[in-house]
């Protein structure tokens, strides 16, 4: 499907199978498996002539022109533009029973599949298997585009709602000028109806999946009547630190302080993949022993296939909770604020965890099991659709760099240090507070650091050098300039100076004395801490968080 930049959603429509007469199953297998092998046939000629095809500053894209002139003759063109009566790879003469224009929907599929290939091999930086290599069997859907089809609602006792298809199988060898049409039955319910006048749609996909059901999947451009920017409610940043032990820890800035932290907290869902780690441990061990013995051991394997798709579906289940209830919460403050959300960037935290790092076995299993991108494509997919801007400048969702977050105090910009895993200590200025929410409240900086719109809130102020420096602010610490004197001791990495939170979040005489922050940020709970049970931070499963107040 073509590049856009609103926002788009998929709908899954069943089709109506059983209602449907032979002859009209025949010819919608016929198609597809058309259409399947004409996009293999594509992409042999993509993968051919690569080199020359490619386009764009880092090799990423195809050229469609370029394509064209090497696979479809034209005939019939405008005056200014010359014939073309021969190319070197005939899809017309090789495809008699497909229009022109499926051919070129079939190009078009191909070349975002090829597209896809080439951006995963630069981002692996290593060699991809090729489409062709990975989808050696199976039926391969083009993007058949809203000139070719219509969505019609009847009376029939049959279905309802009928997809009325364009069907040029036989146009060609009975030589028609005017191409058949076929009727599909979908099993359409209140759901999916409601979603597709969301917006309009735009294209879809016949899809047969490995059980043999047939679906149609609708792309729906939704419409622009989204959430704007700007608005007479106070600004505010939502800094997301993601986490293993806490699944989330948020903290919510405005202009005058650091006005709540909240945690996400999935225990249930730690003790449930621990359950099944040990059981695939123990399964592994008695296989391992069998196999040594020269014992048949197909039904240890066989268990351990199941067990490996169970704990993915805890893990995605938890995920999709975690997903709901950040989402909830981020809806509910932005009816207060017009709120900002940064979340926190892990960029290479596996490769810190391989085998040689240096790194117990049960840490490198944790970090190599934390599905954390899930969680930040699923918040960008939902603010998507709720209307965010979640790309370019204007965005309002920007995923962030986390170097130094854990590591400086959002105070006073030192370097601190963590005598546990989850408490966070400052010798410069004696701050203490939560780690994870030490790491939130930073990624929230670095948002307002990177968002001009934000400069303005309270004047640009120590925010100048960062903005106007000719760096990646993406790659810039939370500091942006070093002060004019240091510490004969101190390290170039220890002095950085941070972008001044103070005048953002809390005021150095405001926040000793304001009671909110008093409670969670000088006396969080920690281990050893003699702080009183009943201004301790209480954990709970994320029934919408724990909020600190």
């Amino acid at each position: 499907m073509g590049r856009s930049k609103g926002v788009t959603i998929t709908v899954k429509v069943p089709i109506a199978w059983d209602t449907m007469t032979e002859l009209k199953k025949q010819r919608l297998r016929q198609i597809v498996g058309r259409d399947t092998r004409i996009i293999r046939s594509f992409l042999g000629v993509i993968e051919q002539h690569e080199s020359n095809l490619l386009s764009g500053r880092y090799k990423t894209r195809i050229n469609d022109g370029a394509l064209d002139h090497l696979t479809i003759t034209a005939v019939h063109v405008a005056s200014k533009y010359p014939q073309r009566l021969e190319v070197l790879h005939d899809m017309k003469e090789k495809f008699p029973r497909c229009s022109s224009g499926e051919l070129i929907e079939c190009r078009r599929t191909a070349i975002a599949l090829y597209e896809s290939y080439l951006a995963l091999r630069k981002r692996r930086r290593s060699r991809s298997a090729r489409p062709c290599e990975t989808i050696k069997s199976g039926r391969i859907p083009r993007w058949i585009y809203s000139l070719k089809f219509r969505l019609l609602e009847t009376t029939s006792s049959a279905s309802r709602w009928w997809l009325d298809l364009q069907d040029s199988f036989d146009s060609a060898p009975k030589k028609k000028s005017i191409h058949d049409r076929i009727r599909i039955p979908l099993k359409m319910c209140q759901f999916h109806i409601g979603q597709i006048e969301r917006g309009k749609i735009k294209a879809l996909q016949l899809i047969n999946d490995r059980r043999g059901r047939w679906w149609v999947h609708f792309a729906v451009r939704l419409n622009e009547d989204s959430v704007s920017a700007e608005g007479n409610l106070p600004p505010a940043v939502l800094g997301i630190d993601l986490g293993i032990k806490k699944a989330a820890c948020t903290a919510l800035i405005t202009p005058e302080k650091v006005r709540e932290t909240r945690y996400f907290v999935q225990q249930d869902k730690a003790n449930a993949i621990e359950k099944y780690d040990q059981l695939v441990a123990e399964l592994q061990s008695e296989m391992e022993s069998r196999r040594s013995r020269h014992q048949s051991y197909d039904n240890i394997a066989k268990r351990l296939r199941q067990l490996k798709s169970k704990r993915e579906d805890v893990s995605r289940e938890y995920d999709l909770l975690l997903l709901r209830e950040l989402l909830q919460y981020i809806i509910q403050l932005s009816e207060k604020h017009t709120l900002y959300v940064a979340l926190g960037r892990l960029k290479h935290i596996r490769n810190k965890a391989r085998r040689g790092s240096h790194t117990s076995l049960s840490h490198r299993k944790m970090i190599n099991s934390w599905s954390f991108a899930r969680i930040t494509n699923g918040l960008k997919h939902q603010l998507s659709q709720l209307g965010w801007v979640v790309d370019g400048k204007k965005a309002r969702y920007k995923v962030v760099s986390e170097a130094w977050t854990s590591s400086l105090c959002w105070k006073c910009s030192s370097r601190g240090r963590r005598p546990k895993q989850n408490h966070f200590v400052c010798p410069s200025c004696g701050h203490e507070t939560n780690a994870d929410r030490n790491g939130a409240i930073n990624i929230a900086a670095r948002l307002i650091m990177l968002t001009d719109s934000l400069h303005s809130v309270r004047g640009r102020g120590k925010w100048v050098d960062s903005v106007n420096t000719g760096k990646n602010p993406q790659l810039m610490s939370l500091l942006q300039k070093r002060s004019y004197v240091s510490d004969s001791r101190e390290s170039a990495a220890d002095h950085f100076v941070q972008s001044d939170l103070l005048n953002f979040g809390d005021e150095s005489e405001k926040s000793e004395n304001d009671p909110a922050v008093e409670r969670t940020v000088e006396k969080l709970s920690v281990c050893g801490n003699d702080t009183p049970p009943e201004i301790q931070e209480k954990e709970t499963r994320p029934v919408g968080g724990t909020v600190s107040q």
